[in-house]
């Protein structure tokens, strides 16, 4: 998986959690997912397996579809714009 896509996920993750303000703990108890691999994913730390990325987002009420959508506009709306040379 690219590099830049893993870090705007694990960036995603922290923003959503801290959005819905819950814990590593609330959020390991609503998904199943040790509270350690969260903390890893959130920080990009390990290769993310989709079904445990899948599990944490259906604890936050979010639709896969939808988390990779999002994660597609921010990159789009971080893409650098062309500068234009008037000489």
């Amino acid at each position: 998986m690219n590099i830049q896509i893993k870090e705007e996920i694990a960036a995603e993750l922290r923003k959503i959690r801290a959005g819905l303000n819950l814990s590593l703990e609330d959020v390991s108890s609503k998904s199943g997912v040790n509270k350690d691999t969260i903390c890893r994913y959130e920080n990009n730390q390990v290769n993310m397996n989709i079904d445990i990325l899948f599990k944490i987002l259906c604890s936050y009420g979010i639709d896969f579809y939808i988390f990779f959508k999002s994660i597609n506009a921010n990159k789009q709306n971080a893409a650098p714009t062309e500068i234009s040379n008037t000489n």
